[in-house]
């Protein structure tokens, strides 16, 4: 403390010291009860004030000189200024001669606020020492602190839009408006927002898991000050988990094949594939024919939709003959193997391949006609011979008598 009264500068202390010689006369008293006068004294030396402590604001982190100590001594002994206390030696220096008090290394407000440091002055036979009260005033050198990482969360595609789902948690040790967090995305988001002042994440637009499984946001908090804001990055990572929303999808379609008529029961004609489009956790599938199976000539795996000859297939026969366009339905199996209500139809064509297995057949048994021995060659006979095969095949007659005949 600086005090320039009758052009001496002394130290403020926390208690009286008896003097040993007084400047003044004024009524008071020892410590040991005995009466004494209080004002300026000395100690056969450096000359000092009784009263409240001194107090001195430092700004944080400042490594300059100061203030500068000032004694006088009425013998005009020389003086050396001094510091006592290991904390205090640590932040602080005090040149000897000139009495220069001087930072060792920064302060930090943030660690310690506010400090007590006793300063001494001695002359060739007496030591002063005052106690000087030190706040440590505040500047902007911290950049806010994210609790809580790593961020990361799940949310389910079906979140409803403007649902909260998440909130950031950082804060600035400084005081005032560098102590103040603001937050944001960098870069911003169309999906998500962030209320700045409370850091509160929340939905605003519909999610889809098919098209988008995860979202990487930076946030960056930022603290207010006017003239050198710090700020500091967060990752958050958000997972999007499917949900149940869309129905199965054939594949490799359109459905369709050829198969011989004669092929044996069992035979695979083709396997039928469909899939979940919920990409997530997909579902199995389950199958079976709608319709257009007539006499169940075939059958479909309810599992591995392999479609496969049931029965006897005859080309021949007239429900048969025009092939056969199966309706099929793919449906979504639960967790427990019950049906969903999620499944798709399609058709499948299938086409009988005419094996040949029927002989011809003559429209009759016999046939007689006569003429006379006198015909040319070239005449018509009053027959009309027919012979039909329900394969689709030529029907060629022959024989041996067929040398004098033709048929036309």
């Amino acid at each position: 403390m600086l005090d320039h009264t009758r052009g001496h500068t002394a130290f403020a202390l926390p208690n009286p010291v008896r003097p040993w010689k007084l400047s003044r006369e004024g009524p008071g008293r020892y410590l040991d009860g005995r009466p004494f006068v209080s004002g300026w004294w000395w100690l056969e030396g450096p000359m000092v004030q009784t009263g409240s402590l001194a107090s001195v604001s430092l700004p944080k982190g400042s490594w300059q000189a100061i203030t500068t100590l000032q004694a006088t001594d009425p013998e005009g002994d020389p003086l050396a200024y001094g510091i006592l206390g290991e904390e205090a030696m640590k932040f602080f220096s005090v040149d000897p001669v000139t009495g220069v008090v001087a930072l060792r290394q920064p302060l930090d407000r943030e660690t310690k606020s506010e400090m007590q440091v006793e300063f001494t002055v001695r002359d060739q036979q007496e030591l002063v020492t005052g106690t000087v009260n030190i706040q440590i005033g505040d500047v902007n050198d911290n950049a806010p602190s994210f609790y809580g990482q790593p961020y990361t969360l799940q949310i389910p595609e079906d979140t409803t839009v403007g649902r909260s789902v998440f909130t950031v948690n950082a804060t600035d040790p400084d005081q005032g408006t560098g102590g103040s967090v603001l937050f944001s995305f960098q870069p911003p988001s169309d999906v998500f927002a962030i209320d700045g002042a409370r850091g509160i994440v929340t939905l605003i637009k519909a999610l889809d898991y098919e098209r988008t499984a995860s979202y990487q946001l930076t946030i960056n908090a930022t603290d207010q000050d006017k003239r050198k804001p710090l700020s500091r990055l967060a990752n958050l990572a958000i997972s999007i988990t499917d949900v149940q929303d869309m129905d199965p999808i054939f594949t490799n379609l359109p459905y369709s094949t050829n198969i011989r008529e004669n092929e044996p029961v069992g035979k695979v004609v083709r396997k039928i594939v469909a899939i979940d489009q919920d990409l997530g956790r997909p579902r199995p599938i389950a199958y079976k024919i709608i319709s257009g199976n007539t006499n169940h000539v075939f059958a479909l795996d309810f599992i591995n939709g392999d479609l496969t000859v049931n029965g006897q297939l005859d080309r021949e026969n007239p429900l048969y003959s025009a092939g056969f366009t199966l309706t099929v339905e793919a449906t979504e199996m639960k967790d427990d193997r019950t049906l969903s209500d999620a499944s798709v139809r399609t058709t499948f064509t299938v086409l009988l391949i005419d094996e040949n297995d029927n002989a011809p057949k003559f429209n009759s048994s016999e046939y007689r006609v006569t003429i006379t021995e006198l015909a040319q060659v070239g005449f018509a006979l009053p027959l009309f011979i027919q012979a039909e095969d329900k394969d689709e095949v030529s029907v060629v007659c022959s024989g041996p008598q067929l040398k004098m005949f033709c048929l036309i």
